[in-house]
């Protein structure tokens, strides 16, 4: 906590601001508190129609919360055709999508328009704009007839803007795909703006006849590499389905016109950029998928050293244009994506300034301005990359009119209206706001409900749930088994035991099945995630559960007899006391002998000493096999392997920061995940595997585990061979080795599995709860009722796994038992 203030010691310049500052402050309090007081509801409604009355200064929060309303009187919350594009997510509509996309073109018309100094010169958002209503034509058509062209309609919409520019367009190209009309005149002033445009774009449009075959990455027209079909990737990510199509539409898009590998492959890296942007993604996460996708390894590097470059500068330093100059080539497509790739990371807080340094170089620094803007736009939206007054870009009212009829086209289907219906769209209201009848189960957005909520109830649906608490139980029955001889030898477990090793729970009191700490830890990983998704759904601004695990964790450290003070670190300044139910159990208040790392991070952090940790920015050198079984709740959050992979890698990294911990913790992570949709064991660690070679590092782990599977071929050998061939289990990869050998081998017999795990030297704990984890996913029955019955806490365990699938289920519990239950953060 901060000493007080010793306003004896200001400056008369300090004294006057702090004076102004508490005046307005009491004014605003007065007037808020008048307003309330005498109609509360007269003074929200109109504090919410001023705040939403310009859709370009509408915060993103603002825009995410009138659509989560809206699709509480919607019918579906699912596309209107089979492609889902940018406005929707695995959770289903993303409530802020709409707002990130109006930034997108407003971030762009700025970028333009400050770059020429004129803010009418925004030519190439014209461009960008006839062709986005091409492709809402295009959508209409899909929805009408089952089938359309989405490159055909964005050459429509650009032929379109050819007749803006006064150039002659043959009739037949003009229209194409749906019959409605366009959305704005080709003679309307804010789209003429001050004229002109790119001089290859023009030439190449204006030469294409309606039955010739445009040019193709494959089968390029030139060899022309310049940047300024780039922009028009953006558009690509409404149509997208994924990654990879929306890669591949943006690039289509620009080699009609740029056919050199440096003019169109960056268009393709923008459009899956602005696709993961619109779902709600960073910045730098987005433009590590993004370029990973790039086929040319020089452009790839190229991009991939602008990002480096960014990381280097302290927080919120731009570059100079001396430095921008050395970046890349600022003539060609990938080298103006560069630059503002590097400008926009290295200050994406402050847009205005970033999108003014972006314009300032040799190069195309109209085109790098343009991407810039387009970056930070659909990262932020319109409210922080917009100017008011003379500055703001004359075209804007057109931005807002085509982004209306995009949501409303793009959005939920069915759709009620098309473009046919209301040309102007002016006015437009979100696209489920009419609609009667939704449910819980049919919303979905981006700050509300899970993946799970997209599925078939009666297939998906009703299957996960039991196999996840299955798993939850089975890691805990794994560990209390194999906790009791964790560090002994195989040959003191024989003679302990007898011939054939451990095979039941050791008696320690009652109930025998005693659990270990990383079963604690477990528990706290699922209720950390389980109040990151009340979070999300109630507060917002959730995108991974990681800081509410680490909050858990600390509670967690609290059981382990320290003080709350003592513990909390950073989170005592929000919570006075650990809250929720789970750190009142008496009987988590066990030291049941934590590894050293967790201890020592954990103390760390409650000491201020050091940060969360993650996979950039590690805190331990540790591999140790502690982080593995956190990885379990991974699922709830996102059951897309790379999200589920990316989730479990972060929450490892919390305090285990070598590549091997958190990269087998990802592994685990999705094979818990495919197995919850009722995959085969051998499919899911196939489906793993593959995630996991998507990563630097991961040689280490994807050894173990190729040396497990052809282990398993062996069938069940002694412990000295298991020992021998894939280690002890003290690492982390060693310990998923072990216990997948185990489950393999074990072909679904749950006692037999378990056994094979912990009879070894080694670390028969987390080796048993892995092998726990992956055969209890795996059976269509229960546990056997002698392993759960004798588990300590075991009805906890059951009930929190239980409370996980609610959360994460299609219909969160809203009851004020479970908000205390689950404090949201």
């Amino acid at each position: 906590m901060t000493n007080a203030l010793d306003e004896n010691t200001l400056e008369d310049d300090e004294k006057r601001l702090l004076t102004a500052l508490r005046a307005r402050e009491s004014s605003r309090r007065k007037r808020a508190e008048s307003d309330a007081a005498a109609d509360p509801t007269t003074w929200l409604v109109r504090s919410w129609r001023e705040l939403v009355a310009d859709p370009a200064a509408t915060p993103l929060w603002a825009t995410g919360l009138r659509y989560r309303l809206a699709a509480e009187t919607a019918s579906v919350g699912k596309p209107g055709s089979d492609v889902s594009g940018g406005l929707f997510d695995v959770d289903g509509f993303v409530a802020r999508s709409p707002g990130r996309l109006l930034g997108m073109l407003y971030g762009g018309a700025l970028g333009e328009s400050v770059a020429r100094q004129d803010n009418r010169g925004t030519e190439r958002t014209a461009a960008l704009l006839c062709a986005l209503d091409g492709l809402i034509h295009a959508h209409a058509e899909l929805r009408e007839l089952g089938r359309a062209d989405p490159l055909r309609a964005v050459l429509a919409g650009q032929q379109h803007w050819l007749r803006s520019r006064g150039a002659p367009v043959h009739p037949p190209a003009e229209r194409h795909g749906s019959t409605s009309p366009r959305l704005f005149r080709p003679d309307d002033p804010l789209l003429v703006g001050s004229g002109g445009g790119d001089p290859v774009m023009l030439t190449v449009l204006a030469r294409l006849a309606p039955d010739d075959t445009p040019a193709s990455p494959e089968h390029p027209g030139n060899d022309v590499e310049s940047a300024a079909a780039v922009p028009l990737g953006a558009i690509a990510a409404l149509w997208a389905e994924d990654d990879r199509s929306a890669f591949r539409l943006g690039c289509e898009i620009a080699a009609v016109t740029h056919g050199g590998a440096r003019g169109h492959l960056p268009a393709g890296v923008l459009a899956v950029l602005v696709l993961r942007l619109l779902r709600g993604h960073g910045l730098a996460e987005a433009a590590e998928l993004a370029i990973g996708l790039c086929p040319d390894q020089d452009i790839a590097a190229e991009l991939s050293e602008a990002v480096r470059l960014a990381g280097f500068r302290p927080a919120g330093s731009l570059p100079s244009a001396g430095n921008l100059a050395a970046t890349a080539d600022g003539g060609t497509g990938s080298g103006v994506l560069a630059i503002a790739l590097r400008v926009a990371l290295s200050a994406p807080e402050d847009c205005v300034a970033a999108i003014d340094v972006a314009a300032r170089h040799g190069g195309d620094a109209t085109t790098s301005a343009m991407l810039c803007g387009q970056l930070l736009g659909a990262l932020h939206g319109p409210e922080r990359v917009n100017r008011t007054g003379e500055t703001s870009p004359w075209i804007g009212p057109l931005l807002e009119r085509v982004v209306a009829a995009a949501v409303v086209e793009f959005g939920p289907g069915p759709a009620d209206v098309t473009p046919a219906d209301s040309p102007q769209l002016a006015d437009a209201r979100p696209p489920t706001e009419n609609l009667p009848g939704a449910s819980r189960k049919e919303e979905s957005t981006e700050d509300g409900t899970s993946d799970w909520a997209a599925d078939d109830e009666s297939s998906v649906e009703a299957a996960w749930r039991p196999r996840f608490v299955r798993a939850v139980l089975g890691c805990a029955v794994g560990e209390a088994l194999g906790g009791a001889v964790t560090s002994d030898s195989w040959r003191e477990i024989r003679d302990r035991y007898g011939e054939e090793g451990l095979r039941e729970y050791v008696p320690a009191g009652h109930p025998s099945g005693r659990i270990g700490s990383d079963t604690q830890l477990l528990l706290f990983t699922l209720e950390g995630t389980i109040r990151a998704g009340v979070s999300r759904r109630t507060l917002g601004g959730v995108r991974r559960p990681t800081r509410h695990v680490q909050h858990a964790y600390q509670r967690w450290l609290h059981t382990q007899h320290l003080s709350w003070p003592r513990a909390a670190g950073e989170f005592l300044s929000t919570a006075s006391e650990p809250d929720g139910w789970l750190v009142g159990l008496r009987g988590l208040f066990q030291t049941r002998s934590p590894g050293r790392t967790m201890m020592r991070t954990l103390i760390a952090f409650a000491k201020g000493q050091q940060a969360m940790g993650s996979p950039e920015e590690p805190i331990s050198d540790s591999d140790g096999s502690s982080a593995l079984l956190r990885a379990v709740p991974a699922m709830l959050w996102k059951p897309r392997a790379h999200e589920t992979f990316r989730v479990a890698t972060e929450t490892a990294a919390l305090t285990h920061g070598h590549p091997t911990a958190w990269l087998s913790a990802g592994t685990l992570g999705v094979v818990v995940s495919r197995l919850s949709r009722g995959e085969g064991l051998s499919e899911a660690v196939d489906a793993a595997v593959t995630e996991l070679g998507r990563h630097p590092e991961h040689e280490a782990v994807t050894r173990r585990i190729d040396a497990a599977r052809k282990l398993a071929e062996s069938g069940i050998v002694e412990p000295e061979r298991l020992e021998r061939t894939l280690g002890t289990g003290f690492n982390a990869a060693e310990a998923l080795a072990i216990g997948l050998y185990a489950a393999l081998v074990a072909e679904g017999d749950f006692a037999a599995g378990l056994r094979t795990a912990v009879n070894h030297s080694g670390n028969s704990g987390v080796c048993g709860a892995v092998t726990g984890t992956l055969l209890a996913m795996s059976a269509e029955d229960e546990i056997p009722e002698h392993w759960t019955h004798q588990l300590e806490l075991g009805e906890t365990v059951r009930s929190l796994a239980e409370d996980g699938c609610l959360e994460f289920g299609p219909n969160p519990p809203e009851t004020p038992e479970w908000f205390e239950r689950y404090p949201a953060s």
